[in-house]
């Protein structure tokens, strides 16, 4: 019964959290940076107007497409498409409930409710809901399928991972970490079955292991077939997929030169520093973990630290939207710490070091397979992007947060958390009701946002 008082009341609690404040930026502006190029396709696709596509675009129309829905009832106009982002944004809190109820084993609807309002109310997630962009509605398809592959229910799951790729391409990653997890514990599990013990007694880092099961060609035959019989319908996505990339010649489809892939592996440090700053509650709980770790293994810490300076002074990327746009958070943290002292960012890397081993401790309790995908899927998400922006951080950001452990009955780091994400809203949308930045190149006043 409680499970059913939350489903209703969750979405009643955000939308009287949150339509307030849609109005309000309704009413100040009609277009906020790249949202201008999103509306303008988004009208045209809402008019049906198929043949005018921007150039400037580089996403599929997934976003554009979803938009008819508003061409039968005569709203085709900026505040019915930012509606949509909206009405996502009440979806996802649903959503987020639910998996993360699952996650739990069903035992803390309160705890998962809590948990779920938080996570959509993770600043620079919510006040994307507020606009046109694809960040809501990507989330949304990405939840959906999430879902339904928890429940093995791989038709409906494939289908919204679908939708997913449409909404965004490096979505396709989300749906490759999902098909590389059920794969690997397949080979586990019939691994496990042939040795004659249990699957978390199978050493999944060992070499050893994976020489035995390569090596047994009837382990083999039995878990590729399990794979393609179960996994057949994430294929259909994945390999036509491979084949867009490799005749396109890049991910983009439009605006490729501004969107160029580069190997650019400090942006795992800067999703770990983003990981530790919004997850209080695993910062918390990880905290007194993670300073052993440290601690037991000073040589090795130090080694690593050491493999960050170079990496950071031999790979940081700087792209120039992120040095000429001053109309984002990161212009200002760039430009008054890490441009501004050639210091800074090597004197950060114990953070980096300690944020990305609280993040590795965050998930400890979640089986092999998930914790070699997930990071897999990070890298791939976010080590291939030359522009320091968010927005990439925050699908990887939900999954991880979806499957951190409760820190404690009290759940105080929790409500610590949300507290954290309301005040820090308000003063966000404070700065983008208030701030005015004069661009030449614009009729409008700019505003500042994430």
């Amino acid at each position: 019964m409680q499970n059913y008082v939350w489903l209703l009341l969750l979405p009643i609690l955000y939308v009287a959290y949150s339509l307030p404040l849609f109005l309000r930026v309704y009413a100040t502006t009609h277009s906020v940076i790249d949202e201008e190029f999103h509306l303008r396709q988004g009208l045209h696709f809402c008019n049906k107007r198929f043949d005018i596509w921007d150039p400037k675009i580089t996403t599929f129309p997934g976003l554009y497409l979803i938009s008819l829905v508003l061409n039968p009832i005569n709203s085709c106009s900026v505040l019915g498409l930012r509606l949509i982002s909206f009405t996502s944004a009440v979806i996802n809190v649903v959503l987020l409930y639910k998996i993360r109820r699952r996650n739990l084993k069903r035992s803390k609807s309160s705890l998962a409710a809590l948990d779920a309002f938080t996570i959509a109310a993770l600043p620079p997630l919510y006040f994307f809901s507020h606009l046109y962009y694809t960040d809501t509605i990507s989330l949304t398809t990405i939840l959906l399928f999430y879902y339904f592959w928890q429940k093995e229910s791989h038709l409906q799951a494939a289908v919204y991972a679908a939708a997913s790729v449409l909404m965004r391409q490096t979505n396709v990653v989300w749906v490759g970490m999902a098909f590389g997890i059920m794969s690997l514990d397949v080979l586990i599990k019939n691994y496990a079955a042939f040795k004659r013990i249990k699957y978390h007694q199978v050493q999944t880092f060992k070499v050893q292991t994976w020489l035995e099961i390569l090596t047994n060609f009837k382990l083999m035959l039995r878990s590729i077939w399990q794979i393609l019989k179960k996994g057949c319908f994430y294929l259909v996505i994945l390999l036509p997929f491979v084949a867009f990339v490799f005749i396109n010649g890049s991910i983009v489809i439009g605006d490729k030169q501004a969107h160029e892939a580069s190997i650019h592996l400090p942006q795992l440090f800067y999703f770990s520093i983003f990981v530790l700053i919004f997850a209080i509650s695993n910062s918390i709980k990880q905290l007194k973990v993670t300073l052993q770790v440290i601690l037991h293994e000073k040589l090795i810490v130090l080694f690593v630290i050491g493999v960050c300076v170079l990496i950071v002074k031999w790979n940081t990327l700087v792209h120039p939207y992120l040095l000429a746009d001053n109309r984002h958070y990161t212009f200002y943290i760039w430009n008054r710490l890490y441009g501004r002292f050639s210091w800074f960012k090597y004197a950060v890397t114990p953070v980096y070091i300690f944020a990305l081993i609280a993040l590795h401790n965050g998930l400890r309790h979640e089986r092999d397979s998930f914790k070699i995908m997930y990071w897999i899927s990070v890298v791939l998400v976010l080590c291939f992007q030359r522009l320091l922006e968010v927005r990439y951080f925050l699908v990887p950001f939900v999954l991880f947060r979806l499957h951190t452990y409760p820190t404690g009955k009290k759940n105080i780091s929790q409500w610590l958390e949300l507290g954290f994400y309301l005040a820090l809203n308000a003063l966000t949308f404070y700065i983008f009701f208030t701030k005015e930045i004069i661009w030449q190149d614009f009729n409008e006043p700019q505003r500042i946002i994430w």
